[in-house]
């Protein structure tokens, strides 16, 4: 295995890898909240591995000739960079949680770009998209921030995230095979 070879198998790994634990973090949180600065503290590391698969991913779709995609995974990890910037050490501050919605809903669509996934996953990219956007108008008019829509959106993107990087894993061993 020579340089590059390893490089871009090392992407695929820590795509599939931050994702995953981005996943697994969010849900120790969740469901094992042993007191809000602990759920808090799972967040942000839950975000911390989310940003780093982002821009991990951005590299190896650009790699690839996907350069609209990695412009989309860029976007997507200024998204987490803002998620994680509205955890503070006590509370979550839902002015700056609702704002996750403005760079992520153009990152899923320019996914659209993206002929790594199937047309199915490029869709499925929408459903978190929505439910960010339904939590920013309900926060703009008053209501709460917490909710379904924001525990689904994030259980959506989270999910969405973890299949593309099975997606570029496959790519990578389709490309190794040739």
């Amino acid at each position: 295995m020579n340089k590059s070879d390893f490089e871009n198998k090392s992407l695929v790994l820590i795509i599939l890898i931050g994702y995953s634990l981005n996943l697994i973090c969010t849900s120790i949180g969740y469901l094992f909240n042993y007191g809000l600065s602990n759920e808090l503290l799972h967040y942000q590391i839950a975000n911390a591995f989310a940003i780093s698969a982002s821009v991990m991913a951005a590299r190896y779709t650009g790699l690839r000739g996907q350069h609209v995609s990695a412009s989309a995974y860029i976007l997507l990890g200024i998204a987490h960079g803002i998620s994680l910037a509205s955890l503070g050490r006590t509370a979550i501050n839902a002015d700056r949680g609702i704002m996750i919605a403005i760079p992520m809903i153009p990152s899923f669509i320019f996914m659209f770009w993206c002929n790594l996934y199937p047309v199915w996953l490029r869709i499925a990219g929408l459903v978190p998209s929505i439910l960010f956007l339904l939590v920013f108008i309900n926060v703009q008019s008053g209501e709460s921030y917490f909710g379904r829509a924001l525990s689904s959106g994030y259980a959506t993107l989270q999910i969405i995230e973890v299949v593309w990087g099975i997606y570029l894993f496959k790519d990578w061993k389709k490309i190794k095979q040739q």
